[in-house]
């Protein structure tokens, strides 16, 4: 199957800085913290396959995700660029930088390594709470947060899928393929590595939360083979969700790191 063209907002001046997301998430969850970056860069937030207004597709792992990538790429920017992935969209700027680093000036990773990880359940359970909401007619955003409550009860997870939910008149709907998400949720945990993969000796940033288990010590191995000029910084009182747990500390690293090449 062909890349597929992938929904994008541009804004600001500068040289491109390209913000892919998370799972679960959208280009536009990223929206205002991106917005203090545009005086300096021309930001591209993108929606990942199955997320956001992007299309739709049975398929999804990473190799696919990168396509899509190098799509948008090709068509929307000229040159190499920086890149900022956070969670899932980490790994899909990885998967870039792996294969095509001549893509890549700076690559920023957000709390994830190019591991395979085995604690899918939390995804799965949320992934299962979606969809046992029946998206009635006339249902409203608040009358879904209380459903979700009876199986989620962390209230700042349940806002950020929320962001998720679209409602029209009086028909909500989710954003993201919740089937497509399932199925392929192993693909998402992975990693894929081939031969013709080299390691990316560019600038490389990685940003771990310092409560986030997604970046341990046993990672830094790889880490050094795969990303040889790479740093790590560790945000205090932090977890996965680094621009929304610590915004004023990403920016400031973001700011140095970018500044420095």
């Amino acid at each position: 199957m062909a890349a597929l063209e992938l929904h994008h907002v541009q804004f600001g001046e500068g040289p491109d800085l390209i913000i892919l997301h998370g799972l679960f998430g959208s280009g536009n969850n990223w929206r205002s913290f991106a917005k203090k970056l545009s005086k300096d860069f021309r930001i591209s937030l993108v929606d990942l396959r199955n997320h956001g207004r992007s299309p739709d597709s049975e398929e999804m792992d990473y190799v696919k995700m990168l396509e899509d990538v190098l799509l948008f790429l090709e068509q929307k920017t000229a040159g190499s660029v920086s890149i900022l992935g956070h969670s899932m969209g980490g790994k899909t700027a990885m998967q870039l930088a792996l294969r095509h680093p001549q893509k890549i000036q700076n690559l920023i990773v957000g709390d994830i390594s190019p591991v395979v990880y085995t604690h899918g359940d939390g995804h799965r359970n949320y992934l299962q709470a979606l969809s046992d909401i029946p998206l009635k007619h006339g249902l409203t955003r608040t009358e879904v947060d209380q459903l979700l409550s009876k199986s989620i009860q962390e209230s700042t997870i349940r806002s950020f899928l929320l962001t998720n939910l679209e409602i029209r008149a009086g028909q909500s709907s989710w954003k993201i393929n919740l089937k497509a998400l399932e199925e392929n949720l192993n693909n998402l945990l992975d990693f894929p590595i081939d031969s013709k993969m080299l390691p990316f000796d560019g600038n490389t940033l990685f940003i771990a939360g310092k409560n986030s288990n997604y970046i341990q010590t046993q990672h830094q191995t790889i880490l050094h083979r795969w990303f040889p000029n790479h740093r790590l910084v560790r945000l205090k009182n932090c977890g996965h969700w680094i621009h929304i747990q610590q915004p004023e500390a990403l920016m400031k690293t973001l700011k140095y790191f970018l500044s420095e090449t």
